[in-house]
């Protein structure tokens, strides 16, 4: 399709309406197949990375019709990326780099002569106090590929910076609560955070008050490997941790956080059985349903009350919260 306001505008009423039922990652995905179309590139890399005055860190990377050692390639040559140094010196424009232009260096030639890519454009978040941002390197291969125009390289930068907004409000993903109260971040494997680390320290902020930059706090990065619910009753929280399905290759978890509740303290036959009688089901029906003894339930609901500090069952109803594993 041809470039102009019409063109954008569609293309942003598709990715919000994409975003009300994908999770972050995959919103990025499909904007990139859908941007290569509009914008006709052959390739492209794309991820989260932080510009430095020494260089570019890049923290989790996916590809888009290129090689699977396309990153490796770039690790070799990145203190010789020209696109990385026309943006860290004009952060907020599209970079743009040729084959043919005068000033070149042994890296990027070797970059683009490997794989073809013979016209490069870079397009990043604004970034903003040093933390991670999404960024998406656009390629066009051969010889007769054409340059990037002006009116491109504003497209795919102004594309970026909403695919970046639409991707912290995707429903029930980093920035919005699937749980009232709770923040959902995204972070790489290293314990680097990004995507809503500001919504983090919002909510947060208290539990780790010297907390500063992207690193997670240390608790947290050490939970990173370890997919499951954890409570933290020293910080009073509960985090979930999760692989990202579907987007294994840029090794991406996603990390919940909300406060503890008196609810998290029972074990897992105690909240089965406080769900149960919070229904509205007897001792007896919730024995048969659970295949429990009636003592083992008389024991384990004395112990429910003890632990949520109730007396009667009114009380147990309202301390169950709704939605609660």
């Amino acid at each position: 399709m041809g470039l102009g306001i019409a063109s954008f505008s569609r293309f942003i009423t598709e990715m919000n309406h994409e975003a009300s039922h994908m999770r972050a990652e995959e919103l990025a995905r499909w904007a990139v197949t859908e941007l290569s179309v509009a914008l006709g590139f052959d390739a492209a890399w794309y991820g989260w990375a932080r510009l430095h005055p020494a260089g570019v860190d890049v923290f989790a990377n996916a590809t888009h019709q290129l090689p699977d050692d396309f990153f490796t390639t770039w690790q070799r040559m990145a203190d010789q990326d020209l696109l990385a140094r026309s943006k860290i010196e004009h952060p907020r424009h599209a970079a743009i780099y040729s084959r043919k232009q005068r000033q070149q260096t042994d890296g990027m030639a070797d970059l683009s002569d490997r794989y073809g890519l013979t016209r490069m454009t870079t397009a990043m978040e604004n970034p903003s106090g040093g933390l991670p941002n999404f960024y998406l390197s656009s390629y066009r291969v051969g010889n007769r590929a054409k340059s990037w125009s002006p009116e491109e390289c504003e497209f795919l930068q102004c594309a970026v910076s909403h695919l970046t907004a639409a991707m912290k409000l995707s429903t029930a993903e980093p920035g919005r609560a699937a749980v009232p109260g709770s923040v959902t971040i995204l972070a790489s494997r290293d314990g680097i955070g990004f995507l809503c680390l500001d919504a983090l320290r919002e909510q947060f902020g208290d539990v780790w008050p010297r907390w500063t930059g992207d690193n997670l706090p240390e608790q947290l990065a050490s939970l990173i490997g370890h997919p499951g619910t954890h409570v933290l009753t020293d910080r009073n929280l509960v985090v979930s941790v999760e692989t990202t399905p579907g987007f294994e290759d840029m090794d991406l978890r996603r990390l919940t956080l909300r406060r503890l509740n008196r609810f998290d303290l029972l074990t897992r036959r105690e909240r089965e059985v406080a769900r149960e009688l919070a229904g509205g089901k007897s001792a007896k029906e919730v024995a048969r349903h659970l295949g429990l003894a009636p003592a083992t339930v008389r024991n384990q609901t004395q112990s429910i009350y003890q632990k949520l500090e109730v007396d009667n069952r009114a009380a147990l109803v309202a301390a169950v919260p709704a939605g609660t594993g």
